[in-house]
Formats: C-alpha cells, sequence, structure tokens
C-alpha cells in the first residue's frame, strides 16, 4: 500500500507539492507491478516508467529548488484537486490488462494535471510552464507504452 496525502491546490508551492505525490505514487506502482511475478512479461516496461517518474520528482524538486523561489506562494485558482487524486492501491489480483489499464489511468490523471497546471504557470513562470508540459507529454507516452501490453 501506498502512503500519499495530496494537498490542496491553493498556491503555486502546493502544485509542486501534489506533482511531487503523483510521481512518487507512479514511480511506486510501477515498481510494484515489475515486481509481480505474473507480470513478468512487462516488467520491463513497469521499470523504464517507474525510474521515468524517479527523475521526474528529482526535476521538480531541482526546478522548485532553483527557479521557483519567488513565485512559491504565488496563489492560484481553477485547479479543483478532486480531478488529480490517484488510487496508489493496485487492485488485488490484477491480470497484466488490468494491471496496465490501472498504471496507465495514472499516467492519464498526471497528463491531466500537468496539461492544466502549465496553462496557470505561463501567468507566472514560463520555464516552470515547460517542464509541465514536457512532463505531460511523457505521461502520455508512457501511457501508450501502458496501453499497448
Amino acid at each position: 500500500m501506498v502512503e500519499c496525502d495530496f494537498p490542496e491546490l491553493n498556491s503555486f508551492g502546493t502544485v509542486i507539492r501534489f506533482a511531487l505525490e503523483l510521481e512518487m505514487v507512479a514511480a511506486t506502482v510501477n515498481e510494484q507491478l515489475a515486481n509481480d511475478p505474473k507480470l513478468a512479461s512487462a516488467s520491463e516496461t513497469f521499470r523504464e516508467i517507474a525510474a521515468n517518474h524517479k527523475k521526474r520528482e528529482i526535476l521538480l524538486v531541482n526546478t522548485r529548488r532553483e527557479k521557483l523561489n519567488e513565485m512559491i506562494l504565488e496563489p492560484i485558482q481553477d485547479l479543483d484537486r478532486e480531478r488529480y487524486i490517484v488510487d496508489p492501491n493496485i487492485p488485488a489480483g490484477a491480470d497484466l490488462k488490468k494491471s496496465a489499464s490501472f498504471a496507465a489511468g495514472i499516467e492519464s490523471t498526471s497528463a491531466e494535471f500537468y496539461n492544466d497546471s502549465s496553462k496557470i504557470a505561463k501567468n507566472l513562470l514560463s520555464e516552470a510552464a515547460r517542464i509541465m508540459e514536457k512532463m505531460a507529454k511523457e505521461n502520455l507516452v508512457n501511457k501508450s507504452k501502458l496501453d499497448a501490453l
């Protein structure tokens, strides 16, 4: 079971914290799927996606530290946290198709979060917007890989 705490989305700082939670959940879910013996045929795909999410987590931390200090407390609106919360618990006994679909759902929700966040970030800082747009595209690539399983 993955423990997560998705914050309210009321400042740009909380958007980054929410993004970090999404990345942690996605990495952990994909690692768990990669280690499931009955999903061995797709373990490499799950591992690759988990590693990608860990790198993205580092990117977010570095971006927050190096580029976003002045805007971290900027208030935001128009992001409904409930739309982006993902279930971190893999369905018990799920076969490959159901597991891949579960992980793809996380990618899809994450892509939506990053696309919506990038629109808000554009108003505050173009660098943050570029990073979030890139992450949304990566989520859609991951989702395609999972949908193909």
